[in-house]
């Protein structure tokens, strides 16, 4: 190699050479510590508020799944039972709960344990949607009956001869699990001589306060109503949540954006 005053460098090829190898100063790059810090603020933001959400609808949907399970079975049984003991109209409404529950239902449902109602008030005592106790008809009183489906859910089933005669029908789709509220995680039917089983206050008890359709005498728009009546029982959050069953089934088995979650 030789030098020249007027370069910094320079160098003869040996003879025969063809090329010169080079190897290139390659440049590490790496994150600061600042940066890595700020990245995961970033996403801890984001985290925090999507995740809630994502959470919230799939309690929702597994909710409605389970729901329409529960309901679908149930409506099942019914037609199974109507083979043998007439249809619902000649049933025995007279009959304590837990009689009806052993005639009408249990050959025709898997079922596993069964409760008294001062055993499940014990271990999971009911509210309704706006958080109060609940000290309705269907959980709270003495004569009804609860069983549990093969999937963990909980029937639940208490007579009422006030309108025309009837059943009370509660459905908590995840058992003694919380939060055991109306609306939420249990939701009420109502079964009839004359309309059989259907969402509580979709005209049962018929003319009774609990049904939506005797009080919405001003024509107003239905799903509106069962969301915005002043009637206690309204599916709203300061509410009874009683017609959240009826909404539900109304908006095609699905809990829409609006509702009172």
């Amino acid at each position: 190699m030789s030098y020249n005053k007027n370069m910094k460098k320079c160098f003869t090829l040996a003879e025969g050479a063809t090329h010169v190898a080079m190897q290139h100063n390659n440049r590490k790059l790496a994150f600061t510590l600042a940066e890595v810090l700020v990245t995961l603020a970033v996403i801890g933001i984001v985290a925090a508020m999507t995740i809630p959400n994502l959470v919230q609808n799939y309690q929702k949907k597994e909710t409605v799944v389970r729901l329409k399970k529960a309901y679908s079975t149930l409506r099942q049984a019914i037609e199974m039972s109507q083979t043998e003991n007439g249809y619902v109209t000649t049933w025995d409404m007279n009959l304590d709960a837990h009689e009806f529950f052993l005639r009408y239902f249990k050959p025709y449902l898997k079922t596993d344990k069964e409760y008294t109602s001062s055993e499940l008030q014990a271990i999971a005592p009911h509210t309704v949607l706006n958080g109060n106790a609940y000290n309705g008809t269907t959980y709270s009183y003495i004569t009804s009956s609860h069983f549990t489906l093969a999937d963990g859910s909980i029937i639940t089933i208490n007579l009422n001869n006030i309108y025309e005669g009837g059943i009370w029908i509660g459905i908590d789709v995840n058992g003694i699990g919380k939060p055991n509220r109306i609306g939420k995680d249990t939701f009420l039917f109502f079964l009839s001589h004359k309309n059989g089983l259907v969402a509580f206050g979709d005209g049962e008890p018929r003319g009774s306060d609990w049904d939506y359709q005797t009080l919405n005498t001003t024509g107003e728009n239905t799903r509106d109503f069962i969301m915005t009546s002043s009637s206690r029982y309204a599916c709203k959050k300061n509410g009874y949540g009683y017609w959240c069953t009826a909404l539900i089934m109304m908006d095609g088995w699905e809990i829409k954006d609006d509702y009172p979650w």
